[in-house]
């Protein structure tokens, strides 16, 4: 009889999910993966050229509205392209999102509305570009739309102004966070044992 031990690792993937509307969150993830291995998917709402920015972004404050009053009710989110994930290939998911009106952008929330429940026990990393308001609304948007994930501490808020920055902002949160060490220890090592 003889044992054969065979130790396979698998690294932890990462992925990166965003909706941009300026371009500036685009921006920030393209340094991002500069940075990181990841795979990248971005939400895209299902209506095309809207101007969220019209008559004093009124659109855009509807919409936030219409989740607030109802945050529960599918019908409250936009709708937004299909976006397919085989959630079990990853175990970091960094969202990317801008702020409306002290909460996430409505696109992203209606991601995180129907995909909520799949990147539960998975690592959360989450980035904010803003004007100038705190992020603090978004945070809480993300949490209760995700309410299972293990979120990394702290999130990383780039303030619009800062967004020629990214990268060194972003260096010093991947550190923070302390990202490459939560990758390699989210490695899987496998256990193949076959008996002869």
């Amino acid at each position: 009889l003889s044992l054969i031990f065979i130790v396979m690792s698998i690294q932890a993937k990462t992925l990166v999910a965003y909706y941009s509307y300026t371009n500036n969150i685009h921006r920030v993830v393209n340094e991002l993966t500069a940075q990181i291995q990841a795979d990248v998917i971005r939400v895209e709402p299902a209506e095309k050229d809207l101007d969220y920015a019209a008559n004093n972004y009124k659109l855009g404050s509807e919409l936030i509205s219409a989740i607030r009053n109802n945050p529960r009710d599918a019908s409250s989110y936009p709708a937004i392209d299909p976006v397919q994930v085989n959630w079990d290939e990853y175990d970091t998911v960094i969202i990317a999102a801008p702020l409306w009106w002290s909460n996430m952008a409505a696109p992203m929330q209606t991601f995180l509305f129907h995909n909520g429940e799949s990147l539960a026990d998975k690592n959360i990393g989450l980035i904010v570009s803003s004007a100038s308001s705190g992020i603090s609304g978004v945070v809480a948007d993300a949490k209760r739309l995700t309410p299972e994930g293990r979120f990394l501490s702290p999130s990383l808020w780039i303030r619009s102004s800062q967004t020629s920055s990214a990268s060194s902002l972003l260096s010093a949160w991947l550190d923070e966070i302390d990202y490459n060490n939560l990758t390699q220890n989210n490695m899987d090592d496998r256990l193949s044992i076959s008996a002869n």
